[in-house]
């Protein structure tokens, strides 16, 4: 198989996106690999925590996947665990969900997608057959609502592929993405790399899956962003490079923001004052409206941030700070509402925290200043004079929260934060 991937490469003249990995590498991937993952039933739900080895659930969706026709091509780790496997130093590193690639040809078969997503749910069905104790539900529906978080299916002239993210209760989701064609397979290059595991696959399956510095698998590597060693030599010296943001779904604004977060920074031959134009752009047309721009901001806070509270103030610091520097396609009253939004975001995450002083926020530096809390701070919020008059101010659940919807009409109270 990793032939097949050389010549496909080598067929477009793109040789120098590969990277045969070094033994180190692999025993690294091996652990990722062998590593037990947990996807977890919905709250409520009843249903049990699924817990099997990374390359076993490979195995049985591929599985699957044969029975119902659905030809794979191979299968590859992307993402943070991709990039934990190259990464020097990658012992101290983290990464967040399990992306796996599935390439398969879905485009010329009837009900391609249909067809993947009903491998994904018999797989899970299979793995609760081993619950003994656990009665096995009367409708596959109901595995679905139990342990799938999300799924996304896309169909046009330049892409072709689907999404299913299965839920892990500590964050660590896992990301089965099923790939005909795709028109842009990264968003930075710190995140482009795909490890082909089909040889590592065979190797388990092997009379002896045990391994050493004289005879391990043979396992290539891929940068969908270009040439393989400039894209190494970012993650290695945490440089953050794109090209062409507009024409990623969001603009690679929210990871972008995630980077910096974390400690990377801009690689200072790229222009990103135009890049960053770019970025809030597309995502403030991929999410007009307040009130997706909340679910999305909140949706990546949770999923990304999960483990780690303290990053959230930092992380909406700096969003602050682009959005309010690089936005020059919205109105001025739809770009104050942008900013009205991540300010409620930063200051329940920092009531969160039970921090009693916080930033006056906006300064060009991403941090903050600290200054004690004011109502006055935010557009929309009632003084104190009118809020026992206003029949229009709305109060929510959360203490020191009182939104005026005449002034900010698409601001509501943030669902998310639970308070005990």
């Amino acid at each position: 198989m990793s032939a097949t991937v050389v010549e496909e490469n080598c067929s477009r003249g793109e040789s120098h996106r590969l990277k045969e990995l070094k033994y180190q590498q692999v025993c690294r991937l091996d652990r990722v690999m062998s590593q037990d993952i947990r996807i977890s039933g919905r709250p409520g739900s009843h249903f049990p925590t699924l817990v099997i080895p990374m390359y076993k659930l490979v195995k049985i969706v591929r599985n699957r996947l044969a029975a119902g026709c659905v030809l794979v091509r191979d299968v590859r780790l992307n993402g943070g665990a991709a990039s934990y496997v190259l990464q020097r130093g990658a012992e101290k590193a983290e990464y967040n969900d399990v992306d796996l690639i599935f390439r398969v040809d879905i485009s010329c078969i009837e009900n391609g997608s249909e067809r993947v997503k009903e491998a994904v749910l018999a797989s899970l069905h299979d793995m609760l057959i081993d619950h003994d104790d656990f009665p096995l539900p009367a409708c596959i529906g109901f595995i679905e609502d139990a342990y799938v978080r999300k799924m996304v299916k896309v169909s046009n002239k330049a892409d072709c592929w689907s999404l299913i993210s299965l839920t892990n209760a500590s964050g660590h989701h896992v990301e089965l993405k099923f790939v005909d064609q795709m028109r842009r397979q990264f968003e930075f290059s710190v995140d482009s790399f795909q490890i082909v595991l089909d040889q590592l696959l065979a190797f388990y399956s092997s009379e002896q899956p045990q391994f050493d510095s004289y005879s391990y698998p043979e396992i290539l590597a891929e940068s969908v962003y270009g040439p393989f060693e400039l894209a190494l030599l970012h993650l290695n010296k945490r440089l953050i490079a794109t090209h062409s943001p507009e024409q990623i779904r969001g603009g690679g604004l929210l990871k972008y923001c995630y980077l910096l977060a974390r400690g990377y920074r801009t690689d200072d031959s790229l222009d990103f004052s135009s890049l960053t134009k770019y970025m809030c752009s597309r995502f403030f047309i991929d999410f007009p409206e307040t009130i997706q721009q909340q679910k999305k901001f909140v949706s990546y806070l949770r999923d990304h941030f999960s483990r780690d509270e303290e990053k959230k103030s930092q992380f909406l610091s700096i969003l602050y700070d682009v959005v309010q520097n690089s936005t020059v396609c919205l109105m001025g009253q739809e770009r104050r509402q942008a900013l009205d939004l991540i300010r409620c975001l930063a200051q329940v995450e920092l009531s969160a925290q039970q921090i009693s002083t916080y930033a006056g926020f906006g300064l060009s530096n991403s941090h903050w200043c600290e200054g004690i809390y004011n109502k006055h701070l935010f557009r929309g919020i009632a003084t104190k004079k009118n809020a026992a008059m206003n029949s229009n101010c709305l109060k929510y659940a959360h203490p020191s929260f009182l939104f005026s919807t005449n002034a900010v009409p698409f601001i509501y109270f943030l669902p998310y934060v639970a308070h005990s």
